[in-house]
């Protein structure tokens, strides 16, 4: 009988993310920043206990330790997660109604001077990023001031299928829908190398994840008590086009804007052995996100979670 009732809410809970998805959903890109950041609030209250605080937790503790946080720390470090990543799919649903103005509302660039110092050289900028915070907000701030800015993802409908819920084949296909919206391009795994060189050829910027979940080939950096499967094809093309990497990093800010911080950039070496510029680009990376997640847990905590519960096919990124 237990377990039928369980049964029951987890269908319950399917049938309303889908009546919003179809419905409601509609109306939160007409809504305030303000109400929609209110409604998001709400929402997490709702889904911050069971499963998912569970593995929340658990994932907590791996990280940083046992000793690190007390229990009401960790309630609150996933409360604040589940908020985050409301407000994040908001305004993502919100892109085809974004504008410069709007864009400027919602975010802030820390660092500006590294991003115009590294294109006056001539050979592009690639930004470096992790799935910490709201990653994808670097696109619109910079799209919308004239920056000609170009993502290197994974295609989210090469996401769904039939063996995925109705859920997330619809999430799937708003997020293709609202990306296509931006002031970006979008360069999906699986486009040929020529045309991402042609963008830091063309002086423009690039952005790749480092912790993406397609690149098979990668290298193990040491992440706080853990370690961090790192993607080293963000440093072989920079090698073969001599563009600057700079590492970015978005905080959202009591206030709900986000700040986009653009970090100094990370210096290739002149010669040398490849692979260990390699292991030393990546493992520069690996400590700026010790010390972002470090200081803003709650940004990195849905990634483990997903890491956890849908591991992609190359396998876990976080590792012991």
């Amino acid at each position: 009988m237990p377990d039928l009732n369980i049964k029951n809410i987890i269908n319950f809970s399917e049938t309303a993310k889908v009546f919003f998805l179809y419905s409601l959903r509609y109306s939160i890109p007409y809504l305030p920043l303000n109400l929609k950041h209110t409604l998001a609030d709400r929402l997490a209250a709702v889904s911050s206990h069971g499963e998912k605080a569970v593995v929340m937790k658990s994932e907590l503790e791996l990280l940083f330790g046992k000793e690190k946080f007390t229990g009401s720390e960790i309630s609150e470090i996933i409360i604040e997660c589940l908020r985050n990543f409301r407000k994040d799919l908001f305004e993502i649903w919100s892109f085809p109604k974004l504008n410069s103005r709007k864009a400027e509302d919602l975010c802030a660039i820390d660092g500006m001077e590294h991003l115009e110092n590294a294109l006056k050289k001539g050979s592009g900028v690639i930004i470096a990023l992790c799935h910490f915070g709201s990653y994808k907000m670097i696109l619109p701030c910079l799209g919308y001031k004239g920056y000609k800015i170009t993502q290197v993802a994974a295609n989210p409908l090469d996401l769904t299928g039939k063996d995925k819920s109705i859920v997330k084949n619809k999430t799937m296909e708003i997020e293709f829908q609202c990306e296509k919206s931006l002031p970006a391009h979008f360069f999906y795994i699986g486009t040929t190398p020529r045309q991402i060189y042609r963008v830091l050829q063309n002086n423009e910027i690039l952005v790749m994840s480092l912790d993406g979940i397609l690149d098979p080939n990668r290298i193990s950096v040491p992440f706080l008590q853990r370690k961090v499967r790192l993607s080293p094809s963000l440093v072989k093309i920079a090698e073969r086009t001599k563009a600057t990497i700079l590492p970015v990093f978005t905080v959202r800010e009591k206030n709900g804007k986000h700040r986009i911080i653009i970090d100094n950039e990370i210096p290739l070496e002149n010669g040398g052995d490849k692979e260990k510029q390699e292991i030393n680009v990546l493992s520069k990376f690996g400590s700026l996100m010790e010390r972002y997640v470090r200081e803003f847990p709650s940004h990195y905590l849905w990634y483990l979670y997903k890491n956890k519960t849908e591991p992609p096919p190359i396998g876990s990124i976080i590792i012991d």
